[in-house]
């Protein structure tokens, strides 16, 4: 099966599926565009459905955790700046406001990870550092709660 990106809104959360095969290619740039056009549009919470996604290879989790830090990265609480580390990886000052203080920008979760998707990323080590939810509903709780 091609690789397939759909998009929809479940409240304030945009749900992108995947489906097919995640792999180096096209598969790749399709995701990245719709995660790119979707926080173009403001959308800073998103959950990646992958039911139907039958695999992923190493270029697939390599772009997954692109979206990650995409959608979560670090920003000045004060004015909403992106803010950068020195060389050190000390915070720098926010370069608009001098703000001190971070947030995340947004909050990317994933669901339904099949058994390969859920096998790579333990062995990846990479489980605990995505939020992972066993159903697209337990997923949209958690972003209510929040």
């Amino acid at each position: 099966m091609d690789f397939k990106v759909t998009t929809r809104r479940a409240d304030s959360v945009l749900i992108i599926d995947l489906a097919g095969k995640f792999t180096a290619g096209e598969a790749l740039t399709s995701l990245r565009e719709t995660i790119r056009d979707e926080i173009a549009k403001g959308h800073n919470k998103i959950l990646l459905n992958l039911k139907d996604l039958s695999y992923v290879d190493s270029s697939g989790l390599g772009e997954l955790i692109m979206a990650l830090g995409t959608v979560e990265q670090m920003i000045c609480a004060a004015c909403g700046a992106t803010v950068f580390k020195d060389d050190e990886g000390n915070w720098d000052a926010c370069p608009q406001c001098e703000g001190k203080e971070r947030k995340p920008w947004g909050q990317l979760k994933l669901s339904n990870p099949g058994r390969q998707v859920t096998d790579l990323l333990q062995f990846a080590k990479l489980y605990t550092v995505f939020d992972v939810h066993e159903s697209e509903q337990q997923a949209l709780a958690r972003f209510r709660s929040r």
